[in-house]
């Protein structure tokens, strides 16, 4: 059972997020409306961040992968296709064992994954949002960040 509540058309969870990293680039996967985003998901009940990654991983590329350090807590609250999300969101640094898949299947879409370098992410509609510029310079400690996005 995800670690999720709905109250009408918000929604409140914990997301374990694997920010996949190779040679100064980041996987992401892209929207049909052009927007990008990280891959993870909802902890589950009684699962570790950690272990929800893994989990994460394995389910959307099919991949084992190292789980390296937390560098990153958000509080992400955004607004996608007409709900209101509020997430405590733990991002992990990632580094995939084997070569991740170039596309994810979503419902009924599928969606483009890509290695964008960290120099390109600032062009990027991206959420969250601060990844554009604190992931190329980050220094090894763990930082908190408040993304409110209406």
């Amino acid at each position: 059972m995800d670690f999720r509540t709905r109250h009408d058309n918000q929604i409140f969870g914990v997301r374990a997020t694997g920010l996949l990293v190779k040679d100064e680039k980041l996987f992401l996967v892209r929207a049909p409306e052009g927007n990008y985003y990280t891959l993870g998901g909802a902890i589950q009940l009684g699962e570790t961040t950690e272990e929800a990654v893994q989990r994460e991983m394995q389910e959307e590329l099919g991949i084992d992968v190292e789980v390296g350090p937390l560098a990153f807590i958000v509080e992400n609250q955004f607004s996608l296709q007409e709900k209101s999300y509020h997430q405590i969101e733990f991002l992990y640094l990632v580094t995939p064992l084997s070569d991740p898949v170039t596309y994810l299947e979503e419902g009924d879409s599928i969606r483009q994954c890509e290695w964008i370098a960290f120099a390109d992410l600032k062009n990027l509609d991206l959420n969250p949002a601060f990844l554009k510029t604190e992931l190329a310079t980050w220094k090894g400690q763990l930082q908190h960040f408040t993304n409110r996005e209406s």
